[in-house]
């Protein structure tokens, strides 16, 4: 499997001696269609020069049409990505000498909807079989009011997933297990079997408390595929909030997958309103004083929302980057945009208790100004 995280640009070369220029053939399709049978898009280009042959086309813009981030799945079992959150892509490679197009090679991707940083230099295609598109080897929270009655789940909250994409073979087994955090086993589901292809999933937390109080403390979920050594983990601890009504933020990270986070303590919310004031003509002279000289026209407004995390671990500046570079927000299912434009990343070693306050915006006007 070839992953490319299409928020970056990804670069196509064709540089081969003797050419006088290149095309590239484009295949885009989601999953569940089929792959198309004629190109979906052509680019052609002819040399600078014969001392500058190298043809460059960079497919990320077009790939990311076909990928549509809108919500995450809460189910509570091991489940599909949409269709639409990541796609696949096939890019053919052609050099031009004389007037015959010549196939240099025919290559699938599978695209998400991440970003790779400067840093990390010009983006190449990941090649693996497993790979997590949400953060490998973190710690987060969730609220233990999830226990509900009895410490038995009642189905009153989602505590968020956590996604992977893996390739794997008809007889190779995909295995998520559910632990208590000391590494006992409590739970453990095959996920593909018998099926060849790649799979992106989406794996709850519901077992956590579905295992009752053995989890108390904490839980730790492991993805594994037989044959190779990678391994991703996700642990997740609950928090006693008996002030605040906790709010779920749902967010399309780096990797190109849904990530949870929870924020515990207090929030603010606030409205802000916009129209236009037009000063009015009287109807005569004898006019009515209760009319007034000045009214407001085209009046709508915003909602938002100021969100705190409570202490919260180290890594969370992670988290939080992420959260303001997102395109993709749901705050308990609403969608929202992020108003905070900068903010510390804190550290242990300068902070000691490490709280983030962040201010969302609600994606939509108050008056349904839909047409």
């Amino acid at each position: 499997m070839n992953l490319v995280r299409v928020r970056s640009p990804f670069l196509i070369t064709v540089a081969e001696t003797g050419q006088i220029g290149s095309k590239i053939e484009l295949f885009i399709w989601n999953q569940g269609t089929a792959e198309p049978i004629s190109a979906t898009y052509i680019f052609s280009k002819t040399i600078a020069s014969t001392s500058q042959i190298t043809n460059v086309y960079n497919v990320s813009n077009y790939v990311k049409e076909y990928i549509d981030n809108t919500t995450n799945n809460d189910a509570s079992y091991a489940d599909a990505m949409s269709n639409n959150d990541w796609c696949y892509f096939r890019v053919k490679r052609y050099k031009l000498v004389g007037s015959t197009y010549t196939e240099l090679s025919n290559i699938l991707y599978v695209g998400v909807n991440g970003y790779t940083q400067y840093s990390d230099g010009k983006q190449n295609s990941e090649t693996t079989l497993l790979k997590y598109l949400s953060y490998n080897n973190s710690k987060k929270y969730y609220p233990d009011s999830t226990f509900s009655v009895g410490d038995v789940w009642q189905g009153v909250e989602a505590l968020g997933t956590f996604s992977f994409i893996v390739e794997k073979t008809a007889i190779q087994t995909c295995t998520v297990t559910y632990s208590q955090i000391n590494n006992i086993p409590y739970f453990s589901e095959n996920l593909g079997n018998g099926v060849a292809g790649i799979f992106a999933f989406e794996v709850p937390n519901t077992y956590v408390v579905n295992g009752g109080i053995i989890y108390a403390d904490g839980t730790k979920v492991t993805v594994t595929l037989s044959g190779i050594g990678t391994t991703i983990n996700q642990f997740t601890y609950p928090i006693c909030e008996s002030k605040y009504t906790p709010v779920r933020c749902n967010f399309i990270n780096r990797y190109g997958g849904w990530e949870t986070l929870w924020f515990f303590k207090a929030q603010t919310n606030s409205i802000s309103v916009k129209g236009t004031n037009y000063k009015l003509t009287q109807s005569s002279t004898s006019y009515s004083t209760v009319i007034g000289q000045y009214q407001s026209f085209n009046i709508n407004g915003r909602k938002t929302i100021k969100l705190n995390t409570g202490w919260v671990d180290e890594n969370y500046l992670l988290f939080i980057q992420d959260i303001l570079l997102s395109e993709t927000i749901l705050l308990d299912n609403i969608p929202v945009t992020v108003k905070t434009q900068s903010t510390d990343l804190k550290t242990n070693l300068k902070d000691k208790n490490i709280n983030y306050e962040i201010e969302f915006e609600y994606a939509y006007n108050l008056i349904n100004d839909v047409v």
